[in-house]
């Protein structure tokens, strides 16, 4: 008995001090936007711009300063330029904060692909100690005629397509493929493997999903439909 009033007192503190927590709301703008995607289409001169909101999702009031971090959302993580740190007036409990970010997309390993995968941005805010919830996501895709397509196409020969269970993938051409990435039809990353030629897929939701295998010098990006 003593032992349960005990714990009721300690529930009862903790809701009383209550806790601020910091999320990326799903409402954001892009420019240049596109007509015919959700994402950007630009080109590596230009610049793309940002607005996005930080909320207060908790029952306490936060003050003081956060950091509004951008990467593109590839292996390791690839900072962009828009870093932004924000010192805030008191934000309450359901209120959201107007952050502006822009950078330019930049080619090579290390930077936005023309028609390729990794050009997926995550946003969200860090504040040490403060929880954080899921970040912002978008796409930029990237149209130059003076740039490489890193992405080959026709390589692989997929069955079954639609897919229940598995899936079996057969390389037209031999190559020391290293992984696979499997994405949503949102350019979301669901999960990495090392390359094989059969993949387990029963887990996933009817959709459409992308497979990107990789070697060393080039990705191979195959669509499937999941049923």
């Amino acid at each position: 008995m003593n032992r349960l009033l005990i714990l009721l007192f300690v529930l009862a503190s903790l809701l009383c001090k209550g806790q601020a927590k910091l999320e990326m709301s799903p409402i954001y703008t892009i420019s240049p936007a596109s007509a015919n995607t959700p994402a950007s289409t630009v080109t590596y001169s230009t610049t793309v711009n940002l607005t996005v909101f930080v909320k207060n999702t908790g029952n306490a009031t936060y003050s003081g300063s956060i950091s509004v971090m951008a990467k593109r959302d590839t292996i390791g993580g690839v900072f962009l330029d828009s870093i932004h740190m924000v010192t805030l007036i008191p934000l309450l409990p359901n209120d959201s904060l107007q952050v502006p970010l822009s950078f330019t997309p930049s080619p090579g390993a290390n930077g936005f692909k023309v028609a390729g995968n990794g050009n997926t941005i995550v946003v969200w805010p860090y504040v040490s100690g403060i929880p954080t919830g899921d970040s912002l996501r978008s796409t930029i895709w990237v149209n130059d005629a003076n740039s490489i397509k890193e992405i080959k196409s026709n390589q692989f020969k997929l069955f079954p397509n639609p897919a229940v269970n598995q899936i079996h993938i057969k390389p037209i051409k031999q190559s020391d493929y290293k992984k696979t990435i499997l994405y949503d039809a949102f350019a979301r990353k669901i999960k990495e493997l090392d390359y094989s030629e059969t993949i387990d897929v029963s887990e996933l939701k009817s959709g459409t999903y992308w497979l990107v295998i990789y070697s060393d010098t080039s990705s191979n990006k195959i669509p499937f439909i999941k049923e």
